[in-house]
């Protein structure tokens, strides 16, 4: 889950402090992804630098990316740039 902009709220409880969502709706978006069997991950932890085994970590592997993570391995790359 995410919001249009990339970036521009650090988690769920900081879109419901800028009141982007009220704590209900944040509430039955996670009680809803739990069903699912899915956890929601903070887009700054998937922006962090890949450290895990992968592909990605090679050296002549260009990565697509947006802004300051174009060009990176992060875990956001690891698991969802090839959507």
């Amino acid at each position: 889950m995410t919001t249009p902009m990339p970036d521009s709220h650090r988690d769920l409880d900081h879109t419901v402090r800028e009141g982007v969502l009220s704590a209900a709706e944040r509430d039955r978006m996670i009680a809803a992804l739990s069903a699912l069997g899915c956890t929601p991950v903070p887009q700054y932890l998937l922006h962090r630098r890949c450290t895990g085994v992968t592909s990605l970590a090679q050296d002549d592997v260009t990565y697509l990316g947006y802004g300051p993570h174009q060009g990176l391995a992060t875990w956001w790359t690891r698991f969802f740039e090839h959507l």
